[in-house]
This record gives C-alpha cells, structure tokens and sequence, in this order.
C-alpha cells in the first residue's frame, strides 16, 4: 500500500466542508475503469440475513422480559429492582455502541459481531439460569453489552447493497427485531402463565438462535479487516482512550440518574449525585473531542461541520428527536391500556389483541418505505412530510379520554405507521452523511442516539405522567367520594388505594359500590391529564424534529449503483480499496 495522501480516506484530509468529497458519488481512477456490474451476490445476501439476525438475536429479551417483568419478579423476588430490569439493557447498549462502533472503522465489523453474539449468547445462559432477579439483571447487563455492539449490523448491512437502496438496508437490517416486537410480549406472556420454568425458555431460545447465527458470521461474513486501510497496531496506538473513558463514565451515570428518578425524588441525593457528575463528564468528553489532538476520535469534529451541519448533523439530531418522540407513543399507549381499557376480568386475548395497533405499525411503516421510497423520491419532503405526520398524529393524543378508544387506537397507528418511514429514513440520511471510511462512527453516533435517546425521552414522559397524575388525583379522587357519601375521616386512605384498584378500596370502611366505581373513574381521568401532559411535551420535541427535517440536505445524488464494500471471501473483493 503506497503510503500517499490519495490512498488514505479522504475523511482524514479536509478541513472545512468545502473540501470534503460528496459521499457516494466519488469514483476513482481504478472504479471508472473497471466495468463490471457490481451486484450484491447469493453469499452477501446470506450474510445480510445473519447480520440481521446478530441485530435481532439480543433484542428477543426486551419484549419478553417487559411483557413478563411483575410475574417474574414474583418468582424471583427482590421486586425492589423492579426499576432495572430493562433500563440495564439500554445503559449498557448506549456505551457499547459509540466505543464499538466507531472503532469497526479501524478493527472492521467481523470480529465485533462474533464477540457480540458471544456475549449475548452468555447473557442468555445467565438469564435463563437465574435464580434472583439480581442474576436476571446480571444477564441482561451482558445482553444489553452485545446488543450495544451488534449495532454495528445496522452499518455492515446497507453497505453490502447499492447506495440507492440505504434505506432498504436499514429497514433490513431490523428484520428481526420486527418480529421481535409482534411476537415477543406474545410468547412471553403464555410462557410465564404456567407454574413451572417454562419461562426459562424464553432464554434458552435466545440462546440456541444466537448459537446458529454466530456460526453463520464466523464462517460466511468476512468483510475488509482494514476498513480505512490502517494497520492494526497503528490503529491501536490512535486510539481515543480518554474520550472512551469519558464518555463511558458521564453515560453511565447519567442514565442511572435517569432511571433512579423513576422510584426516587428529583431532589434526592443519588439523583443529583449521579446526573451532576455525569453530566460534567460528557462536557468534558465534548470538550476533549473538540479540542484534543487524538488521532482517531471518537466524534471527528469535521463531520460535524460539513456542509454547515446540514449533511450529518442536523440528520443526527433529527434521529434524536425522533426515536425520542416514539418512545412518547411507547410509554402512552400501554400506559392508557392498562389504565383504561385492561383489568383483571380482560381476557389474555383481548389484551394481546390490544397490543397489535402500535405492533404492527412500526414495521408497516419500515415495508411502505422499503415498497415506495424510491419510487416516490424527493427524500428530503418525504422525510418533512412523514416527521410531520409523526408530530400530528403522536400529538394529538392529547386528546384521550377514558371512554374514546377507538379514536385513540388510530392515532397510536397512524402515529407508528409514520415513523416506521421517518426513522429509518432519518438514519439513511446519517449513513449518507459520512465518507464511507467513517460510517462506524456515523453508525455508532446514530446508535447512541437510538438508546440513549429513548431512555432520555422515557424518562421525561414517566416523570411528566406521574406528576400530572400526582398533582390531578387527589382533588378528582376527594370529590367523587365526598359526592358518593364517603366519610371524610377515609378520604386520605381512599386517595392512596385509589391507583390499586377496587379490590383495594372495597376494604376501606364506608366505602359503597357506588363511590368504587366514581373512585375509580376519577382515577381515570387523572391518569388521562398526565398522560395529556406527556403528549404535549412529546410535542414540543416534534416541533424541533419538523424544522430540523426542513433544513437537512436532498440525498437523490447520493442513491446511485454504486456497492461500497465487497466480501473478502467473495465476487469482486478486489474492488475493495482497502483490505
């Protein structure tokens, strides 16, 4: 390999936009010479299907853990962690992702894979093993490293395809984590009815699944080991060990401050503690990222000035916010459902039934992107249009009442249906926005933005619903009982039963059927008034989502035939500029 300024990326050598190369349409000398079809061929699809399946293999936990989280924990015990039980998973995923994924720019994606099917695979084991719900976190923990790292399909995937198919490759590369979401809570919930360990099994399955396609990677995937075409020990050397290490700390302890406010006061002490500390540790990773001389950061400054913002950016922050606005919907929708329309005397099937609206939307909406985005085109107004769509239709779940379900129920669909188009485009717009020498950063920044966006944003919208609940119940809850006959001396324990329902104001002295059932509805609509707040502050965030969709770049130039990477192992590997 020459060692000349042509044969290094050209990400390493401009220093304002201007100079930068437009991604996807450079070709060089050796490219236009060469004139055979580059096409992605029986042994790449194969590996996309594995690499789909490494995405989707850890993420079976999360839909079957949350469905049964309360029955478990009853099996288990220790129901004081109750907190953790998925939010482990995503602190964990969020710091993996950017270190990994960043770094499969100079260490290629192969081994990363592997080592993340390897992790999951033990998480599963440990999970499936537990006999304490400090050993099912445990698990999880370990899941949640490989599922951080795994996020790195979502960038060996598209570029194994046509650049003008991106979006397609993303949509695929969640293939699995669709089923996933449709089936998981499904599965989960008949394997913990039982009053054996079947539910064991649920991980178990994890397990064997994770095993197969591990063995699919190390024997199918073999990809460039030197994707910016650096010698390992030299890349090792360069390697940004104090933004790692920053980074790692200021995000750990600020989602754990995120998740502990979600049982804990905002004034108690271990939620400022965590959230002031970690926050002054991100400040000082942005700070050494901007300022510092590493030679491979793990935030280059330059691609977030190209184009003044708008080529990477903008789309990076738009990603933010729209995960961010979607886990609005996420938090709402079960929520109304357990508070409004689910009870004991629900059958199983009417509430799994429930669940399908939002379900099956998301990916709905991912098929209608992958069937028709490139042949309605103009990809910056669809990218307007449907984050628009996604802001009216969340935001109008403001609207909710305990008795208008049906019209709820559609507007949690149309919501969904609009982000499965929106979000991935979003991320197409973050794969286009870097050379392809550094789409493992544009991978990893984009990832952290999925998971630490969504525990950000669930955070917010819990907090926004249990205050609106707080501060509306006890006024609605006091006056439907005094209305009802209700002795004023029960009044203070009728207010604290009201949320347990009325098998635990039926033990309340003095208190009728009658009061029961206004009690009950009174709690209803003070749930409907926090669950209003959420939508509206959902808003809020949709509304920046709009104008920052407005000023992104159009990436038709970008969609053209050209195939960035090619199998090692493969046709045409030696079109590959570096090995």
């Amino acid at each position: 390999m020459e060692d000349t300024k042509q044969d290094m990326p050209a990400a390493h050598h401009f220093e304002t936009a201007d100079e930068k190369p437009d991604v996807g349409t450079k070709q060089t000398t050796a490219d236009m010479e060469d004139d055979r079809e580059e096409r992605t061929t029986f042994k790449a699809w194969a590996c996309i299907f594995f690499l789909a399946s490494s995405f989707g293999c850890p993420f079976w936990a999360t839909p079957t853990t949350a469905a049964i989280a309360s029955q478990l924990l009853g099996k288990l015990g220790q129901a004081e962690l109750a907190a953790w039980v998925i939010p482990c998973i995503t602190v964990c995923a969020s710091v993996t992702i950017l270190l990994f994924g960043a770094n499969s720019d100079l260490f290629g994606c192969r081994y990363f894979i592997l080592i993340s099917n390897l992790l999951v695979a033990i998480g599963y084991i440990v999970c499936a093993r537990a006999n304490s719900t400090s050993m099912l976190i445990a698990g999880l923990c370990l899941n949640g490293c490989g599922s951080g790292i795994s996020g790195i399909c979502l960038i060996a995937v598209p570029e194994l395809m046509p650049n003008k198919y991106r979006h397609i490759g993303v949509v695929l590369a969640d293939l699995f984590v669709y089923i996933m979401i449709i089936t998981g809570p499904v599965v989960g919930r008949y394997a913990i009815i039982h009053d054996n360990d079947s539910w064991q099994w649920l991980y178990w399955g994890g397990f064997i699944w994770t095993t197969i396609t591990n063995i699919g990677i190390f024997f199918l995937y073999h990809p460039p080991k030197h994707p910016r075409g650096i010698p390992w020990k030299e890349a090792v050397l360069g390697l940004d060990w104090v933004g790692g290490v920053l980074f790692t700390i200021g995000a750990v302890l600020v989602l754990v401050g995120i998740v502990h406010t979600s049982y804990l006061s905002s004034t108690d002490p271990r939620v400022l503690a965590t959230l002031c500390v970690g926050f002054a540790f991100i400040i000082a990773f942005g700070l050494w990222e901007r300022f510092s001389n590493v030679r491979f950061p793990l935030c280059p400054k330059e691609i977030f000035a190209a184009h003044r913002g708008r080529e990477f950016t903008i789309p990076f922050c738009l990603t933010f916010i729209v995960v961010g606005f979607f886990y609005g919907t996420a938090v709402i929708y079960p929520t109304m459902l357990n508070a409004f329309y689910i009870d004991a005397t629900t059958p199983v099937s009417t509430q799994l039934l429930l669940t399908l609206p939002a379900n099956l939307a998301l990916p709905a909406g991912a098929a209608l992107l992958t069937a028709f985005g490139k042949k309605i085109g103009h990809w910056k107004w669809s990218l307007v249009i449907s984050t628009s769509s996604l802001v009216l239709w969340g935001s109008l779940l403001a609207m909710m009442t305990p008795f208008n379900k049906v019209t709820m129920i559609a507007f949690v669909t149309l919501s969904q249906l609009s982000y499965g188009w929106c979000a991935y485009l979003s991320v197409t717009y973050t794969r286009l926005g870097v050379p392809q020498e550094m789409l493992g950063i544009s991978g990893g920044l984009a990832g952290t933005a999925r998971y630490a966006g969504g525990a950000v944003a669930a955070g917010c919208y819990s907090t926004a619903i249990s205050n609106g609940i707080t501060t509306k119940a006890p006024a609605l809850i006091t006056q439907a009982a005094l209305d009802r006959g209700v002795p004023q001396s029960a009044i203070p324990a009728v207010v604290a039963a009201a949320a347990s329902g009325s098998a635990a104001l039926q033990k309340i002295p003095g208190v009728t059927e009658e009061a029961i059932e206004a009690i009950t509805l009174a709690y209803k609509y003070a749930v409907a008034y926090g669950l209003r707040n959420a939508a509206l502050a959902s808003m809020a965030f949709g509304i920046v989502g709009v104008i920052l969709a407005c000023f992104c770049e159009d990436i038709e130039p970008k969609m053209n035939d050209k195939i960035e990477v090619f199998l090692e192992n493969d046709a045409l590997a030696d079109k590959n500029r570096f090995h």
